[in-house]
């Protein structure tokens, strides 16, 4: 019985975090397009650096959160010798792990094209001036 209500436990926790993660992303971005409408000036859906790193950093802490309560739960599944249960949410925080290292390296990405960007757009307005 403690088995199968650990299982149910698990179920429900991963159901909740991966739409706790599709909420915090539909968040940011509706943040992002409010911030973007707000900047004068700017290319329409350009990110400054500066707003791709606070969404990173947003992303590396809801993947702590996410699997340090996974982990906590396997640890009370070991202690009860739920085996199938800790095998089941070793799989679901590697499928976790998964899921969030593709959205990091997608940032990563594009915030590695908004650097360079900025860079590229700050040796053109330069205008070639050459200083000692």
């Amino acid at each position: 019985m403690k088995k199968m209500g650990l299982l149910v436990v698990v179920a429900a926790l991963s159901l909740s975090l991966t739409a706790f993660a599709g909420e915090k992303s539909t968040s940011a971005k509706s943040q992002t397009g409010q911030s973007e409408t707000k900047a004068k000036g700017r290319a329409k859906g350009a990110e400054t650096p500066a707003m791709i790193e606070k969404e990173l950093a947003q992303v590396k802490q809801e993947q702590q959160t996410a699997v340090g309560e996974l982990q906590s739960i396997k640890a009370l599944a070991t202690k009860e010798k739920a085996t199938e249960t800790a095998a089941a949410l070793d799989k679901l925080m590697a499928r976790h792990n998964q899921e969030f290292q593709k959205r990091i390296d997608a940032l990563q990405k594009k915030l590695d094209a908004a650097k360079k960007q900025g860079a590229d757009a700050a040796a053109k307005k330069g205008g070639g001036k050459k200083t000692k």
